[in-house]
């Protein structure tokens, strides 16, 4: 049996070589994922906490990327703006929070921060805004929704 893997792996290289950095970027992507401490919700869970737990999607893109779609209901806060928009979130903090970005990394750090200051339903959606679409789930393209 460790023969004929053996005789696969050179026979198949490419192949092997191929899988094992796949299986190597999902492993350590969900170990990135669980260090966070920030669970990542799929577009059709954050459709039911939005409809069920009155969850608030906040999208954290720029203004101009929140005018050209976003999920109805949510409020742009400007990832880098987090900090001065605190407050402005503290009615909201017995809420779900979805967090909605296209950068993973700004959305974990500003879970990290919502965390710190006390929200504890604090959630990423995975994929972002692009998954939401793919879900085929409908964009709101009005900004009635900002928070300046």
């Amino acid at each position: 049996m460790t023969q004929q893997i053996l005789q696969f792996t050179q026979d198949h290289w490419m192949l092997c070589t191929s899988f094992i950095t796949i299986l190597g970027i999902l492993i350590f992507e969900e170990i990135k994922n669980k260090l966070s401490g920030i669970p990542r919700v799929l577009a059709k869970s954050a459709v039911l906490m939005l409809n069920r737990e009155n969850a608030l999607a906040i999208d954290l893109r720029s203004k101009a990327a929140f005018a050209g779609g976003h999920i109805l209901g949510s409020i742009s806060i400007v990832r880098a703006e987090i900090d001065q928009d605190l407050k402005k979130l503290e009615p909201h903090k017995d809420r779900p929070l979805i967090l909605v970005d296209d950068q993973d990394s700004g959305a974990v750090a500003v879970g990290s921060k919502l965390q710190k200051a006390g929200f504890t339903k604090v959630y990423i959606l995975a994929g972002g805004p692009n998954s939401w679409q793919d879900a085929q789930l409908p964009l709101s393209k009005t900004s009635t929704h900002t928070h300046n």
